[in-house]
């Protein structure tokens, strides 16, 4: 398991170069409590068992096998239900979408969903950003500086759930979600796409995280996971997911979110996360190649 530590305030303003270089660690001291928010790029740690995420799998009221809703709040789009557990926020038009394409598939020409017969799907058409995304290897995405996103339908496609934390106790915890891409179990869209992640109570500010959705070049589906602590451990954790649309460029059209399996446990044990610096890192990458 490898982890890196970097400063909070670098994540906001980096050059290119350096956001190709680094994982993503986010650390922040809040009076004698320690919260963290850490990239784990090692093995899978979360399990559905004492999963604290209400409805993580989006099993729960799902439509029957090879149908969908729209769940995203706000749309026109009929028949609407948004999954037990969830809130969501969409614009009029948003063609947001919970259910299956088929037994053992994905949605939309996604990846086949690793828990149950259920995900959701974040249509939300297309949208420009101010700035080039920077796709980092761990599939986290950074930006020079706070972009600025201009979906056409006016607003984001927004999935949201409070996460009470603070009734299981714990020194702390991981979280983790599987994502798909629209079209990504075959040719699909040429560009990855851009989704955004905030995790409040976590760090200052809540800042807004960025990850890649992938696509069929970059791989049909991912899983990303966190290990954190609260700022404050008396308070839930709020987690949420955004997708904006399409990022249409010059180069191309991205694919959009699919998600599914949203966990967070608590972790009984102090973690023992073996933080590194980046000249830690390339060293242990170096004898691991060497070897």
């Amino acid at each position: 398991m490898s982890f890196v530590h970097v400063p909070l305030a670098r994540i906001w303003r980096v050059t290119p170069r350096a956001a190709s270089l680094f994982f993503l660690a986010l650390v922040a001291l809040a009076g004698p409590a320690h919260a963290s928010l850490t990239l784990n790029t090692g093995a899978q740690i979360a399990t559905p068992v004492g999963n604290l995420v209400v409805n993580g799998s989006f099993e729960t009221n799902a439509p029957a096998v090879g149908n969908v809703v729209y769940w995203a709040t706000g749309t026109t789009l009929t028949p609407f239900a948004v999954p037990p557990g969830w809130t969501s926020l969409g614009q009029s038009q948003t063609y947001a979408m919970w259910g299956s394409s088929g037994p053992n598939q994905g949605i939309v020409g996604s990846d086949a969903f690793p828990d149950g017969q259920s995900g959701l799907y974040f249509g939300n058409l297309y949208t420009s950003v101010d700035q080039t995304p920077i796709f980092n290897p761990n599939g986290m995405v950074t930006f020079a500086n706070p972009p600025t996103f201009t979906p056409n339908y006016g607003g984001p496609c927004q999935l949201t759930q409070v996460v009470n934390t603070q009734n299981t106790p714990a020194p702390s915890y991981v979280f983790n979600f599987w994502v798909s891409g629209e079209g990504a179990a075959f040719s699909g869209w040429p560009n990855q796409g851009v989704a955004g992640l905030k995790i409040t109570n976590v760090l200052p500010g809540d800042p807004q995280l960025y990850f890649a959705i992938p696509n069929a070049a970059s791989s049909p589906s991912r899983r990303y996971e966190f290990f954190f602590t609260p700022l404050n451990s008396s308070l839930p954790v709020t987690i949420e997911f955004t997708n904006w649309g399409h990022l249409a460029d010059a180069t191309g059209v991205s694919s959009e979110l699919v998600l599914d399996d949203v966990i967070v446990n608590a972790v009984p044990e102090p973690a023992s996360l073996g933080l590194l610096g980046l000249g830690g890192l390339a060293l242990r990458r170096r004898r691991t190649t060497a070897a």
